[in-house]
């Protein structure tokens, strides 16, 4: 998922990214390093660096709108994580897709106070709109290379 150019992928700079100190925007994260929440390869959540923060202008962006009621401004190559671990770019994202998030229910388990739609274990891409052209911020996530914004998905860096 690397990119040393940042053709393609990144974050828009106001886009809310889940710290160890809360939701921060993109734009606030220092160069120097940044404790972003992660998921680990065993599935575990944790911390891990944002690196080498580094900002790109005058990139196509796309709108990802999602069924939660937020939605994520990123470069139409960022890439995101349909629900199984699979990266996909922003802009190849589909009506309907089921993106990884940071909490779920086990399958099989429905707690009263939620509805008994498989539906509503999730978060699923409404739709993906163009979004103009505009700056992002993109660096290295250490171990994983990859971080969850606040809108509750896992995207890579």
């Amino acid at each position: 998922m690397s990119d040393a150019a940042g053709e393609g992928r990144g974050l828009a700079t106001s886009c809310m990214v889940e710290t160890a100190e809360g939701p921060v925007a993109m734009h606030e994260t220092p160069k120097k390093g940044f404790a972003v929440l992660t998921r680990f390869d065993g599935g575990g959540l944790g911390f891990r660096q944002l690196l080498k923060v580094e900002q790109r202008d005058d990139v196509p962006l796309v709108r990802v709108v999602l069924d939660n009621g937020h939605s994520v401004l990123a470069a139409h190559g960022h890439p995101f994580y349909r629900a199984g671990m699979t990266p996909v770019a922003a802009a190849a994202l589909t009506p309907g897709d089921a993106l990884e998030t940071a909490f779920h229910y086990p399958e099989g388990y429905h707690p009263a106070t939620e509805r008994r739609d498989p539906s509503a274990w999730g978060i699923h891409v409404v739709r993906v709109e163009p979004a103009g052209h505009g700056s992002v911020m993109f660096g290295t996530v250490r171990d994983t290379h990859r971080m969850f914004v606040t809108a509750g998905v896992l995207c890579g860096e």
